[in-house]
């Protein structure tokens, strides 16, 4: 019986040395070694959706307000709806959206910069055919390369209704106040917006008598730059320092201010009637004249007794006046 080749120590470290890699395997075709395949991610092939809650909220208030606008201005059932957040370069969005646009381009002081509305072709050709009353009796013009001056016209007017809601929505977060600048293709150059500038895109779907068609407000991120921890939901954190400096500095304050202060030393009741018979002296009896209330800026605080005192008018005060005591 001959010996065997490998011990069984040699035949565990020969396995130990193949599964490490130490050791190279050959077959038939050659050695065989492990590769890693090369992987291009596209330099464009990217979306980035944040939650921003505070945007959320804001855009779904415009919705809700939208869709009276645009009621109001099509005089036709109309509805919007708050779709999706989404962050990207203008290049981007504009190549996701490669048929021809509308772009209404507007500012919106006091924030530096503008702001854009992309509405697409069917949009405005929808708009446009049911501000005419056709109410989908005749199809909008499909996959349209530029647009008359009469769909322009009309387009602009849904995007001054747009304008006026974001202006309504948004005054009491920022005091924005939308302006529109001017219209532009969205094959057409922006001056103020460059292609890999980053914006925010808000998009949101009108309804018009059942048939759905999109549109979407951009805020360049640079437009934006100082609403970004608002859009967040970030709050500031309070220095309770400053907090505690400004409480003493409005308590000294308010000790020194000047307030007018007035009596009442009697008080009577009658009706409307009586009153306006009353004529040039005639008598009306009060009641109790000798009890007063002091009032600061018409705010009753002291109850007194009515008197005279170093030969004048006065009221010696006995009591302060708390909230139930006037009522």
């Amino acid at each position: 019986m001959t010996d065997p080749i490998l011990t069984d120590d040699e035949k565990g470290a020969l396995l130990e040395g193949m599964s490490s890699g130490e050791i190279e395997v050959h077959s038939n075709n050659g050695p065989t070694y492990a590769a890693v395949t090369p992987f291009e991610i596209g330099p464009r092939a990217r979306i980035v959706t944040k939650s921003y809650p505070r945007l959320q909220n804001l855009n779904q208030q415009f919705a809700s307000l939208m869709s009276k606008q645009a009621e109001s201005l099509l005089n036709a059932e109309a509805t919007v709806a708050f779709g999706e957040v989404a962050t990207c370069s203008y290049s981007e969005f504009c190549e996701r959206n490669e048929a021809l646009a509308l772009v209404i381009e507007f500012s919106a002081k006091p924030l530096d910069g503008s702001g854009l509305i992309s509405v697409d072709g069917a949009t405005v050709g929808s708009i446009v055919e049911t501000f005419y009353g056709g109410l989908g009796n005749e199809p909008a013009r499909q996959d349209p390369q530029s647009f008359t001056p009469g769909e322009l016209s009309i387009a602009t007017l849904f995007g001054e209704s747009v304008l006026a809601a974001i202006g309504e929505v948004w005054h009491p977060v920022a005091g924005l106040e939308p302006k529109l600048v001017g219209t532009h293709l969205s094959s057409g150059v922006i001056d103020k917006v460059d292609g890999g500038d980053p914006i925010i895109s808000s998009e949101f779907t009108l309804d018009i008598s059942g048939e759905q068609y999109v549109f979407q407000v951009l805020w360049p991120t640079a437009t934006v730059t100082t609403l970004l921890p608002m859009f967040e939901g970030q709050k500031r954190d309070r220095d309770a320092a400053e907090d505690a400096r400004w409480e003493r500095s409005i308590r000294a304050r308010v000790t020194d201010s000047v307030v007018n202060i007035s009596s009442v030393v009697g008080e009577a009741r009658s009706t409307l009637g009586a009153i306006a018979d009353l004529a040039p002296g005639d008598v009306i009896n009060i009641s109790n004249p000798r009890k007063g209330k002091v009032l600061a800026r018409d705010v009753p605080v002291l109850a007194g007794r009515f008197g005279v005192h170093d030969g004048r008018y006065a009221i010696e005060t006995t009591a302060w006046l708390d909230a139930e005591s006037n009522a």
